[in-house]
């Protein structure tokens, strides 16, 4: 893609069909019998909070204006699909119910969102789209498309992280949707995800047993950071030590917890 000096991607009218089909979408889970638009609420906070993330990794990155564009338009347009899915299954488990990153395509296919654009930043957005929940990134993607989807993972996974920080330490009950509608259980643990942190790579969403692995996993998002903006952020903003710090202080938690505890102070550290 062409190199620029900085980045001057302006997406306000992206921004407002955004705001705009999500309220239609709600009004839609609105008008059915026991409908609850709480989760969709959320998903709309996390979209706007996903954006503002990939802002600042864009900001502090030495990025081609149309390589911001991609980053920022894939950010906005990362969970699309998780209206729809929410009004067909209302879950957010796509085991169980569909692909929201590949429904998120077909849907911007559909309502031609992207149309006006050029057509390397159109097919580079959907691929970020279509790739940003996968466990990880294909060999032999171009650069330009890798690039987008890095930063909308990282921006991803640092609003998730706020998300999970408010519901999981605040003082009353959490939706179960929030939480996949795993079973908080303090007898529940997985090997596989305790294993995993030991070993300083991500845990799987597929080895979750309980809402203490859920915990575990977040924390082990920080060795799948892939921009010093990104890592700095994921240690200053704190909601990773606080989800840690929330998991049972005893074996098999205590242990690695503690380790990537320490481990996430001594980087807070070296950052101030």
């Amino acid at each position: 893609m062409e190199t620029n000096p900085k980045i001057a991607s302006h997406i306000a009218d992206h921004e407002a069909w955004f705001m705009a089909y999500a309220a239609d979408r709600c009004a839609v889970e609105s008008a059915s019998p026991n409908g609850d638009i709480g989760p969709m609420s959320l998903k709309i906070r996390h979209s706007m909070g996903v954006l503002h993330n990939a802002r600042r990794i864009v900001d502090s990155e030495d990025f081609s204006a149309a390589q911001g564009r991609v980053c920022l338009l894939a950010a906005l347009y990362h969970d699309v699909g998780r209206f729809e899915q929410y009004l067909r299954f209302h879950m957010f488990k796509d085991k169980e119910s569909c692909n929201h990153g590949q429904l998120g395509v077909r849907i911007l296919k559909q309502k031609k969102r992207l149309q006006g654009e050029d057509a390397p930043i159109r097919k580079a957005v959907l691929a970020a789209v279509a790739l940003h929940n996968r466990f990880a990134l294909p060999q032999g993607l171009p650069e330009h498309m890798a690039i987008a989807a890095h930063v909308v993972r990282d921006a991803d996974k640092l609003d998730i992280l706020r998300v999970m920080d408010e519901h999981l330490s605040g003082p009353g009950p959490y939706n179960p949707t929030v939480v996949l509608s795993l079973p908080d259980d303090a007898n529940l643990h997985s090997d596989a995800v305790i294993q995993a942190a030991r070993e300083e790579r991500v845990a799987a969403y597929a080895d979750l047993r309980s809402v203490n692995d859920f915990r575990l996993l977040l924390g082990t998002w920080f060795f799948d950071m892939h921009f010093d903006s990104s890592r700095r952020q994921f240690v200053e903003d704190g909601h990773a030590r606080n989800l840690l710090r929330g998991l049972p202080d005893v074996s098999p938690y205590k242990a690695v917890a503690q380790t990537l505890l320490e481990k996430l102070g001594a980087l807070r550290g070296a950052s101030c």
